[in-house]
């Protein structure tokens, strides 16, 4: 889920080889809501038939990302990349590398 532009953002994940990684991508522009508009995260968990308490939210803007998460009802886990939250709180769930979310989610 971003906030992009469709055809930018999936050639991205195709040059990266990331594309069958995902079950679904959902863009800004392709739904027609962008963070922090709670209806691009539901058009994400409706896409793979998953509810807001089944959920964790992954992203690294702890303003934009968070409140998108908060106002959808999702939990919101931090990529905080050291240079801190610029505006707000600070997230209660934080990684520094996407590795930690293995464990994160074992204690969920």
């Amino acid at each position: 889920m971003t906030n992009g532009i469709d055809r930018v953002q999936r050639a991205r994940l195709e040059a990266a080889r990331l594309r069958p990684l995902f079950e679904t991508v959902v863009t800004s522009e392709g739904c027609g809501y962008a963070k922090p508009d709670p209806r691009i995260i539901h058009a994400a968990l409706d896409d793979l038939g998953v509810s807001p308490g089944e959920a964790l939210y992954v992203g690294d803007d702890p303003a934009v990302d968070a409140q998108a998460a908060a106002r959808a009802g999702v939990a919101f886990c931090w990529v905080d990349r050291g240079q801190g939250p610029a505006r707000g709180r600070r997230p209660r769930r934080r990684v520094t590398h996407l590795l930690e979310l293995e464990d994160l989610l074992a204690r969920r």
